[in-house]
């Protein structure tokens, strides 16, 4: 079995032990922690004991010394030039010397700023929003390049929601966490249609993207704002009536990323060449994804419940694109400081402030 699918194997086996917590409730908060701490910690398991074999044949480097480099990521077909990456070994190949590389799975942008400050994550493959709101929150990364972007959609099983206007007061919309990229976009839709950003905060519940799709199907959540697959899985699903809420395109453009890759300070300042490699084997990645979309869409089927037809024609949809260079970040990250999503004084008005020097856009 192949790797990528026994890491989302893990994780949607563990979105059958259903259970979450709406915004600020204590008890089933915990509970909804550590069902999603067990669940990343499973998959980051299973992928580091991957990742370890895997690397056993890398070249030995010319110091004799062998070096590891640990990555973290979410669940979506957003994250295809990592998941490239690691099928075809090409970080490892790109790097000159013995390098092991582990993969781990984890549930949310936060986990991840988390592990990075922690010091067990060198590099994390998130969310632009909560990877911006770590660095105004100090944690030590600056993005060394954009992965994709993505369609996000608004979906709901409940056919009397079918506009913002229609959540009510006890309406659940699952997210993966408070402040992610998709609370952010979700905040960005309130303020257009409901002329506050905050409008839905209370809605809100915390559950990865494999609970939330196992949710919103059971109908244990009235609503999923989710990326792709999930939000194609849903709408498609036979197991339940799901159906898409409209968000015009002028709240989220077209093209804007999404998905960005960060890499802690250390490893650009100390480990150029290790750094470099990453940057190269990102890149290839990306390439190969241009060259080889239909055994990109083979690599990544094999993780969820659709057929590599299907997510060659999700990862076609016009709101889909796989770049290194960022578009639209810098906005967002204003937008979030004018709704106070960071503190005024720490957004970010420049490329330089949140990316290293390879990166381009804006």
């Amino acid at each position: 079995m192949n790797k990528v699918k026994r890491f989302a194997a893990l994780f949607m086996t563990a979105a059958l032990a259903l259970s979450f917590s709406a915004c600020g409730s204590s008890d089933s908060g915990a509970s909804d922690a550590a069902s999603s701490a067990a669940t990343s910690s499973a998959a980051s398991e299973s992928a580091a004991s991957d990742s370890s074999a895997a690397a056993s044949s890398a070249a030995e480097s010319s110091s004799g010394e062998a070096k590891t480099l640990n990555i973290a990521y979410q669940s979506s077909i957003a994250y295809a030039p990592l998941l490239v990456a690691m099928e075809k070994q090409m970080i490892e190949n790109a790097y000159d010397g013995d390098l092991t590389v582990n993969y781990q799975l984890m549930a949310n942008g936060s986990e991840i700023n988390e592990a990075i400050t922690a010091g067990s994550i060198d590099v994390g493959c998130l969310g632009a929003a909560p990877a911006i709101t770590g660095m105004a929150n100090g944690v030590p990364y600056k993005i060394f390049s954009g992965l994709s972007s993505q369609p996000y959609a608004l979906l709901s099983n409940d056919p009397a929601i079918n506009t913002l206007e229609d959540i009510g007061e006890g309406t659940q919309i699952a997210i993966t966490n408070i402040n992610s990229h998709p609370h952010i976009l979700l905040a960005m839709a309130a303020k257009e249609y409901l002329g506050d950003a905050h409008a839905l905060d209370s809605n809100l519940v915390v559950l990865g993207n494999a609970d939330g799709y196992s949710s919103i199907l059971t109908g244990a959540v009235d609503c999923h704002m989710v990326i792709s697959p999930y939000n194609f899985m849903e709408v498609e699903s036979e197991d339940a009536d799901i159906h898409e809420l409209e968000i015009g395109k002028d709240v989220w453009p077209n093209g804007n990323t999404f998905i960005v890759g960060v890499a802690g300070t250390k490893l650009y300042e100390e480990d150029p060449d290790l750094y470099q490699a990453l940057c190269d084997g990102i890149d290839e990645a990306m390439k190969f994804i241009e060259e080889n979309p239909e055994e990109t869409a083979e690599i990544i089927a094999e993780g969820y419940d659709a057929t590599p037809e299907e997510i060659l024609t999700w990862m076609q949809d016009e709101r889909s694109a796989y770049q290194t260079e960022l578009s639209g970040v810098l906005e967002l990250a204003s937008f979030m400081g004018e709704e106070a999503f960071l503190d005024a004084d720490k957004v970010p008005t420049a490329l330089e402030d949140i990316a290293f020097d390879n990166v381009k856009g804006n």
